[in-house]
């Protein structure tokens, strides 16, 4: 499925079957949430940064299961059960998740021109991760929404690039303002590109946070630009989408 210049898409899947992994449902479980967050980041900032830290949390889960679940979907009509019980991650041995075991067979995926029927089982992960992360770590949800977002773009933009698949369904994803029951579509323009100095500048809508923590780092698509710092209150623009 993943060969040729699709192969880079795979990396982030467990190929080791004898390699340890731990259920997504033990995963999101508040006890192991904290005992992973303490591993990576240590106790003072679990204790004062803690939405910061699950937004980070959110990104390594995204990185590794959207490049896999949208190539396979769009390339080979293919893909895996998405529900919650049903994927296992393996862990750094710094206690981040580092790369996804599906644990269901591969089968096909709806044929369908909208991106919201397609991608369906993966959006309603992510609704159920995301509400989960959300009431966990008191982050709101357009934050970790942004994540995902931004590696899907990512993925987008990194597949354009390395193959001839049409990418139009998952673009799809980004540039509805609404999905087709009328609701509001999280992913709308999670990612756009603004006219610079010298160069399209790739900018998120919504920031991840990250700047609240000095070593973590500022994201270099951040929405703020330079416009806050570390000691920016929590009630700061950093949580609104950018408009």
């Amino acid at each position: 499925m993943f060969e040729g210049a699709l192969a880079g898409f795979a990396r982030t899947m467990v190929v080791d079957q004898t390699r340890p992994v731990l259920p997504l449902t033990e995963l999101l479980r508040d006890e192991v949430l904290h005992r992973l967050l303490l591993r990576v980041y240590g106790p003072e900032l679990v204790k004062d940064q803690l939405p910061v830290l699950v937004s980070q949390w959110m990104k390594y889960y995204a990185m590794q299961l959207i490049p896999p679940v949208v190539v396979a979907s769009v390339a080979h009509g293919l893909g895996w059960p998405l529900g919650l019980d049903r994927l296992s991650f393996a862990l750094h041995e710094r206690g981040f998740l580092d790369r996804v075991r599906f644990e269901g067979a591969v089968m096909q995926v709806p044929v369908s021109d909208d991106p919201f029927e397609l991608f369906a089982p993966l959006l309603e992960n992510l609704q159920q991760v995301i509400e989960r992360l959300s009431a966990y770590g008191d982050v709101p949800a357009a934050v970790l929404w942004g994540n995902a977002g931004d590696y899907l773009e990512t993925c987008l933009r990194q597949l354009s690039a390395a193959s001839e698949v049409s990418v139009a369904a998952g673009y799809g994803l980004l540039r509805e303002r609404l999905r087709p029951d009328g609701r509001r579509n999280p992913l709308f323009n999670a990612v756009s590109y603004i006219e610079g100095d010298v160069r399209m500048v790739r900018q998120r809508r919504t920031c991840c946070l990250s700047y609240r923590v000095e070593w973590v780092g500022r994201c270099e698509h951040c929405p703020l630009g330079m416009a806050v710092s570390p000691e920016s209150p929590p009630d700061s623009t950093a949580a609104r989408p950018s408009r």
